[in-house]
């Protein structure tokens, strides 16, 4: 039974293999009209000897069960409509007889009523029920035990905290990393928080769309966004794919955790101008004029930003060049930055990510692949040192170093907008739509995914951008023009260079917190 604030309610789940029989209906439902537990558990005893017998026909004879069915039973038992103003009854067909009585509105009465309608299904077929010993019933009266409710064929029975646990332990191997690690952290937080909301012991094939919609419903009660219960969304879809997968859910239900959450365009709206913003042309002098670049204190974070300008590469793409990914392609000897994830500790964000990207002559000009001879020189593997394995990426120094610098400054976002690395990709993309760079170079040389239907890398495009060259030849032509800083005023190459120079600054921050002075 089911307690609601309309009063208790009869619940009785139907076995699997016999719902295509009661309309395809997983349960039976009814409201028992009263809100005194002794009279629910009464009526209810007279609902569930009805149904069980019901259940039992059904699975004898494979007749079905309708919906106008239930109706007739719950009228039969003086359950239909209002029970108040109505009188009870209970027919057997067969035998003729019959129990009828008013329904007088006093509790004690309406007791005495369900136990009696309860007592009389319980003696029909000549005083052995439906439910009575096997060996108590007429021969042509035996029926088959209806199966109890329980997990579907072929899905174990498993409790939801128990499924979670099995499926963190499975993900766990997929996330070694420090930044993949704190992805598993919020798919941990995920599977441990829906388990503790819809309870760890319930079975978990009992869950449906419903419970998964009150998991989040229950999360954006307590202040999340959103964007990011569709985040949440994506985590509980996947541990359900897993629990398919695994044997713990039913195959042929939906993911019940997917669909709900659709961002509207009230939602997208309201972000719209949150994302980072490209920098001006002002603010790139600004930032670039030689004694204010001075301000950021290490060697990595300069080329970082200088690299970012003329490539709009991801900050973390860059963090993890290894020396052999700088320097001549071999096919066309056009110097070019190698963006792959061919080391361990290496990712990209997708496969369009791993792309080579023609290095600008102004890059040389300020000393890059002198910076490249030397690190081999010292015996150095990578572009830049520093720990790789950090839990926000190997660039996470350089942003917070560029963010004070921005500070320093007096360079800030228009309203909700952020600015930090990441800008310089905002920037170097519209540079390029805006000198008219087609949009297929433009995601090659970025590194997005393409976007049109065929990408203009595959079209007689290429012979015109690159003279009847390589692809790699036709992008430089067709993008790097467009980011001559040096000629826009940006860039001062005599000027930066002494600045980029091997010894100009440490090569990285110290690590650690500063020790506070001592006092005397």
């Amino acid at each position: 039974m089911l307690l609601r604030p309309s009063g208790y309610t009869f619940r009785l789940v139907i076995p699997k293999h016999l719902r295509r029989h009661f309309d395809g209906r997983g349960e039976i439902r009814r409201s028992l009209r009263t809100h005194d537990p002794r009279l629910a558990h009464a009526w209810s005893g007279a609902l569930l000897l009805a149904y069980h017998a019901a259940i039992a026909r059904v699975e004898k004879t494979g007749m079905a069960w309708r919906k106008n069915e239930d109706d007739e039973l719950a009228e039969a038992l003086g359950l239909k409509g209002g029970r108040k103003p109505k009188d009870w009854k209970v027919t057997h067909a067969a035998s003729g007889m019959s129990m009828e009585g008013p329904d007088t509105g006093d509790k004690a009465a309406d007791m005495i009523a369900a136990q009696e309608a309860a007592a009389f299904l319980a003696n029909l077929y000549g005083g052995a029920g439906p439910l009575g010993p096997p060996g108590q019933r007429p021969a042509s009266m035996t029926l088959p035990t209806p199966t109890p409710p329980g997990p579907p064929p072929g899905v174990k029975s498993f409790s939801t905290g128990a499924a979670v646990s099995a499926w963190l332990n499975a993900e766990r191997q997929n996330f070694t990393t420090p930044t993949r690690r704190k992805t598993y952290g919020k798919l941990k937080t995920t599977g441990e928080t829906f388990a503790t909301v819809v309870k760890q012991s319930t079975r978990l094939y009992t869950l449906g769309r419903s419970d998964c919609g009150a998991f989040y419903d229950h999360l954006q009660a307590g202040g999340l966004s959103r964007k990011s219960a569709q985040s949440v969304q994506s985590y509980l879809k996947r541990f359900f794919t897993w629990a398919i997968a695994s044997g713990y859910y039913p195959e042929d239900k939906a993911n019940p955790a997917a669909g709900h959450i659709r961002l509207t365009r009230a939602d997208k709206a309201s972000r719209r101008g949150t994302g980072f913003q490209a920098f001006k042309t002002e603010q790139l002098k600004a930032m670039f004029a030689p004694e204010a670049f001075a301000a950021l204190p290490t060697l990595k974070d300069r080329w970082m930003a200088v690299l970012a300008l003329y490539t709009g590469a991801r900050s973390n793409e860059l963090a993890r060049l290894e020396l052999v990914d700088i320097g001549p392609d071999e096919d066309t000897g056009i110097p070019v930055l190698d963006i792959n994830d061919l080391a361990e500790d290496k990712t990209t964000k997708s496969a369009a990510s791993i792309r080579l990207v023609p290095i600008h002559p102004d890059l040389l000009a300020l000393g890059l692949l002198a910076r490249v001879e030397a690190r081999k020189a010292a015996g150095e593997a990578r572009l830049f040192p520093g720990n790789l394995l950090t839990q926000n990426g190997p660039a996470a120094s350089s942003q917070k170093a560029f963010l004070t610098a921005l500070k320093a400054w007096g360079i800030a976002p228009r309203g909700k907008g952020r600015m930090g690395l990441h800008s310089f990709r905002a920037t170097v993309i519209q540079t390029m739509t805006r000198k008219g760079v087609a949009q297929g170079w433009r995601e090659r040389f970025v590194g997005h995914e393409a976007s049109e239907g065929v990408s203009t890398l595959d079209t007689d495009h290429a012979a015109t951008y690159g003279a009847g060259g390589s692809s790699l030849e036709a992008t430089a032509a067709a993008c790097l023009p467009a980011l001559d800083w040096a000629a826009a005023g940006v860039i001062d190459l005599d000027g930066l260079r002494p600045l980029l120079a091997v010894g100009a600054a440490p090569e990285q921050a110290k690590q650690g917190r500063r020790q506070a002075a001592p006092t005397s």
